[in-house]
């Protein structure tokens, strides 16, 4: 029902702290501040799951592995899958890592569904791509994205 980019905007923008937030240390209210947390948290996340939660891993790797858009593709020219074949991430930039910790770590340990986590996956990338995800979400619904052009196209650096 989006008609204009800032129905877009009020939709797709999270605020607050999310379920998992303190536990990780995010917040949708600090997505520079939460991007360098998640993205740090990628290898030794990955290590951990791997070795202790063999079928959260499975679950991660099944889900990311297929091209939903677990990736970076807005910053760093990736398609829609951001790992390669051994779970390991296919750029080197922060965003990727990022969105890769989130949906390792609701894979492993919640019970959130696969849908569930795109959508976390999603929420975080609008906040590191708001130009991109809200020109997305406004343009499927065949609203207007001419307001868009002073979003900031990416937050933080890669």
């Amino acid at each position: 029902s989006f008609q204009t980019a800032e129905d877009a905007m009020a939709a797709m923008f999270p605020t607050g702290t999310p379920d998992y937030g303190e536990q990780l240390g995010v917040s949708y209210d600090d997505p520079i501040g939460s991007l360098a947390t998640l993205a740090n948290m990628y290898r030794g996340l990955k290590v951990e799951v791997e070795q202790n939660n063999p079928e959260g891993w499975q679950r991660f790797m099944s889900l990311a592995s297929k091209p939903v858009g677990i990736s970076c593709e807005y910053c760093c020219g990736l398609k829609t899958i951001g790992i390669d074949k051994n779970g390991n991430s296919a750029c080197g930039c922060q965003h990727n890592p990022a969105l890769l910790s989130v949906a390792l770590y609701l894979s492993a340990y919640t019970d959130y569904s696969d849908g569930e986590i795109l959508q976390e996956v999603m929420k975080w990338k609008t906040l590191f791509f708001p130009k991109n995800m809200i020109e997305l979400g406004a343009s499927l619904a065949g609203g207007d994205t001419s307001s868009l052009k002073d979003l900031p196209g990416m937050v933080g650096g890669c």
